[in-house]
C-alpha cells in the first residue's frame, strides 16, 4: 500500500489526508513513503455547513499537527462547551435545556443520575444540577482561564469553525507540513477492473492510479455511487428533515458577547441552528418538505433571524441544500473507501455529520491495510463497525424528536411509532422503569454514550416521568450522601468558576495580543 488518491478537496478530503498522512509518516522497510494525493476541482464547491465540532477535533487537530492557536486565528474558531436546545420541550421548567460537553460531578466513581431522579426536593434542570457547564454557558465564559495549555482546570470543549477557513488551513497544513500532494483538476472518468477501481481520468493530468481511492467527492458520490453503484440505504422514514436553508448574520455590535454553545431552535417543520463564531453567526434552518413548503420555510427561517437583527432580511438570499437522509449499504468496496457526504448525510444535529466524518478518517487511518491481500478482511471490518456508528447516531438523534411534546404535524409523526428504531423503543420502554445505564451503550459502534443520552432524556423529562422511571431501581441506591456531596460540591464549584472564568470574547481575543 504505497500510492493513495483521494477525491474531493473539503473538509473529508483534507482531514482524511492530514489524519494518514501524520498516521504514516515514516518509510516502510524497503525506504517507500506512503504517497497521498488530493485530487481538487475549481467548479465543485464544499457545501460549507457543519461548523460545530466534537470534543474529540481537538486531538484529532493535535495528532495532524495543527495548534488551537493556528485555529482561532486562522479558521475564526470559537469555544463550545454544549448544545442548548429551545422549545423542543415545554415543561414547567421551562423550554430550554443543555447537553454540556462535561460529564456529570463525581461521574468517574457513580453515576448520580438515578439519585437525582429520586430526590423529593424540587428539581432544576438535570443538566445544571449535576453538571457546572450550563451555569458557563448561561454567563458567557469561557471553558478555560487562557490559550496556554498547562491549566488547573478546563472545562470539556470542541469548536465553531468557519467551515470555509478551516479547509484552507487544512489544505495549506497538509501540502506544506506533510507532504500530501495536491492535483486542482477535474475527474472526468473512472476506469475498473476485477479489483475495483483500476484508474482515473482526469481533464489536465492523464490518467492517475493507485492502491486505494477515497471518495471525498460529496453528494455527487463520484466513485462510490456513480461508479461502484453502492445504494444507500434510506433513513428519511426516521429523520423526515431534507432541506436546509442557510444564512451568515454578521455581528451589529463588533463587541458583542460570543455564545460559547450551539443553540438549536425547534420551529414548526424542523428547527433552526445558530452558532457563534469570532465575527459573524451561522445560521440554518433544518425542515421537512413533507410538512411546509420552501415559502413558508423561508418566512419561518426570516421570522428567527429578525429577533436578532435590525437589519432587514432578504429570503431570496438565503442558500438552499437538499439532501436525502441515509448511508451507504458499504461504505468500502473492494479498493474504494466513502468518507464525507459521499458516503451519506444526516442532518447536522448534534454535529453529527462532522462527526461522522472524523471517526470514518480517524478509523481508516488506523486501519489502513498494509498490504491488498488483507484488504478484504479490513473492508469487511471497516463497514460493520461504520454501520454500527451510522445506526447509532440516527437512534440518538432521534431520540430528540421522540421526547418533544411539541404538537405540529411534523412533531406529531416524528412520535409516531412506525418512525422509531426498534432499538431505540426498546430502550425508552425500558427507560420508562429505570435510569438509563452504561451498559446500554457498550459497543464500539455506539456514537454517543449514556451521558449524553442522560443529558438528553432527563432535560426533555418532566419530574413525575423521572419519579416513576426511578421507583424500582431506588432498591439499587446505595450511595445517597455521596450523591447529595455531588451535588453540593457541583454548587459550590458553579460559583468558583462565575468568580474566576473569563468570558469567552475574552478568552478569544488574548489569541490575538
Amino acid at each position: 500500500m504505497n500510492q493513495i488518491v483521494i477525491v474531493g478537496g473539503g473538509t473529508a478530503g483534507w482531514l482524511t489526508a492530514g489524519l494518514l498522512a501524520a498516521t504514516h509518516c515514516k518509510p516502510d522497510d524497503a525506504g517507500n513513503l506512503l504517497s497521498i494525493t488530493v485530487i481538487e476541482s475549481e467548479s465543485v464547491h464544499p457545501i460549507g455547513v457543519g461548523e460545530g465540532t466534537w470534543p474529540t477535533m481537538r486531538h484529532t487537530l493535535s495528532k495532524i499537527g495543527i495548534s488551537e492557536s493556528d485555529l482561532v486565528k486562522r479558521a475564526s474558531a470559537t469555544f463550545k462547551q454544549a448544545s442548548k436546545f429551545v422549545n423542543w420541550h415545554h415543561s414547567g421548567l421551562g423550554n430550554a435545556y443543555y447537553h454540556p460537553f462535561s460529564a456529570p460531578q463525581g461521574s468517574a466513581n457513580l453515576d448520580i443520575s438515578p439519585y437525582w431522579l429520586s430526590m423529593n426536593t424540587e428539581q432544576g434542570q438535570y443538566a445544571s444540577d449535576v453538571c457546572f457547564q450550563p451555569s458557563l454557558c448561561d454567563e458567557g465564559l469561557a471553558p478555560k482561564m487562557s490559550p496556554q495549555s498547562n491549566q488547573s482546570f478546563v472545562a470539556n470543549y470542541g469548536y465553531h469553525l468557519d467551515a470555509g477557513q478551516f479547509i484552507e488551513l487544512l489544505r495549506s497544513h497538509c501540502v506544506h507540513k506533510l507532504g500530501v500532494n495536491r492535483i486542482v483538476d477535474d475527474v472526468t472518468s473512472v476506469q475498473q477492473n476485477e479489483m475495483g477501481i483500476s484508474g482515473l481520468s482526469t481533464r489536465g493530468h492523464g490518467e492517475i492510479q493507485a492502491d486505494l481511492y477515497v471518495d471525498c467527492s460529496g453528494f455527487s458520490g463520484l466513485l462510490i455511487d456513480k461508479a461502484l453503484n453502492i445504494e444507500l440505504t434510506d433513513a428519511s422514514h426516521i429523520l423526515f428533515a431534507d432541506r436546509a436553508l442557510v444564512f451568515q448574520l454578521p455581528y451589529q455590535d463588533p463587541n458583542a458577547p460570543i455564545a460559547c454553545y450551539t443553540q438549536s431552535t425547534a420551529q414548526k417543520a424542523g428547527w433552526v441552528w445558530d452558532i457563534a463564531l469570532q465575527h459573524r453567526r451561522g445560521t440554518g434552518y433544518v425542515f421537512s418538505s413533507r410538512h411546509q413548503d420552501d415559502e413558508a420555510a423561508r418566512e419561518t427561517f426570516a421570522d428567527y433571524l429578525k429577533l436578532h437583527t435590525s437589519d432587514s432580511i432578504d429570503t431570496s438570499s438565503f442558500r438552499e441544500i437538499r439532501f436525502k437522509t441515509g448511508y451507504r449499504k458499504k461504505f468500502w468496496e473492494k479498493n474504494c473507501v466513502a468518507i464525507g457526504l459521499s458516503s451519506g448525510f444526516l442532518e447536522p444535529l448534534e454535529a453529527s455529520s462532522l462527526m461522522l466524518i472524523e471517526q470514518s478518517a480517524t478509523l481508516l487511518a488506523e486501519q489502513l491495510p498494509a498490504d491488498k491481500c488483507v484488504m478484504a478482511s479490513v473492508e469487511r471490518r471497516f463497514n460493520e463497525q461504520l454501520k454500527g456508528m451510522w445506526e447509532s447516531a440516527i437512534n440518538f438523534l432521534k431520540l430528540h424528536y421522540v421526547l418533544s411534546n411539541n404538537d405540529s404535524p411534523f412533531w406529531k409523526d416524528n412520535r409516531s411509532s412506525e418512525s422509531i428504531p426498534f432499538e431505540l423503543s426498546e430502550l425508552l420502554e425500558e427507560w420508562r422503569l429505570r435510569p438509563v445505564l452504561e451498559s446500554d451503550f457498550s459497543r464500539t459502534s455506539d456514537t454517543f454514550s449514556a451521558q449524553s443520552y442522560r443529558y438528553i432524556l432527563y432535560g426533555m423529562l418532566d419530574k413525575a416521568e423521572g419519579a416513576t422511571a426511578n421507583s424500582f431501581y431506588k432498591r439499587a441506591l446505595k450511595h445517597v450522601d455521596f450523591a447529595n456531596k455531588q451535588l453540593s460540591l457541583n454548587k459550590a464549584l458553579i460559583k468558583q468558576l462565575q468568580a474566576r472564568m473569563p468570558s469567552h470574547r475574552g478568552l478569544i481575543d488574548s489569541f490575538f495580543k
